[in-house]
């Protein structure tokens, strides 16, 4: 016997708010931290990374990195995240400003001028407050995220990624979405495509014996 899936005893419970509280706390220090990282396990990682792309010969050394080329690293990601943080960079300007005819999910057709010097700004600092939303949150919609995350078990926090705009998130909650009907209409073609297939098939076969034994048509005979 199956448990029935719409049973409350067997629906996930959302998280209480001490637990969303400590969720925040967590997440704020983790920004922090990357903020003012690479962390020492960040600098592993990225190690491990320089050792399988030696391993393949796509390393500039056939040998691990050495300390001091961790540091480097270590400093250049400093300065990239502190430069992330307070930007959008000039090359970031010119490459929103590049992309503002062709960008869009939803194939809404874009103006074909190209931004104006006040429109970039005005972008640019919409950028610059969204990049510090994110340090200073998580805000009140990651949390409803989070929250639907945590109750359904579904997705991961690419909310926790820095960099990603909102608006790519919703198109990627979209196409999960349509991912998941497109199984469920694929799982159904295929049970009703035999029949469909039997039918055409029966169809078929009916006409074809109509044209092969419907009468010839008559003709007039000329006296």
């Amino acid at each position: 016997m199956y448990a029935d899936p719409r049973d409350p005893r067997h629906e996930a419970l959302p998280p209480t708010p001490e637990e969303l509280d400590a969720w925040v706390r967590r997440e704020h220090e983790r920004r922090a931290a990357w903020l003012t990282g690479p962390t020492e396990a960040e600098k592993d990682a990225w190690a491990r990374r320089y050792r399988r792309r030696a391993a393949l010969g796509l390393a500039e050394s056939a040998l691990g990195p050495s300390p001091g080329e961790v540091e480097q690293w270590a400093q250049r990601e400093h300065q990239r995240r502190q430069a992330w943080i307070a930007g959008p960079t000039d090359q970031e300007k010119r490459d929103w400003a590049g992309g503002y005819r062709h960008r869009g999910l939803d194939a809404i057709s874009e103006p074909e001028l190209p931004p104006t010097q006040n429109e970039i700004d005005a972008w640019a600092e919409r950028e610059r407050g969204r990049r510090q939303a994110w340090l200073d949150g998580p805000t009140e919609r990651e949390k409803q995220r989070w929250i639907h995350r945590e109750t359904t078990g579904f997705g991961e926090s690419a909310s926790s990624v820095p960099g990603i705009d909102t608006d790519l998130l919703d198109a990627a909650d979209r196409l999960l979405r349509e991912t998941d009907l497109a199984a469920k209409g694929s799982l159904v073609t295929l049970m009703r495509a035999p029949l469909a297939i039997w039918s055409y098939f029966v169809r078929s076969g009916r006409q074809f014996e109509e044209e092969l034994y419907q009468p010839p048509p008559r003709r007039r005979v000329r006296f």
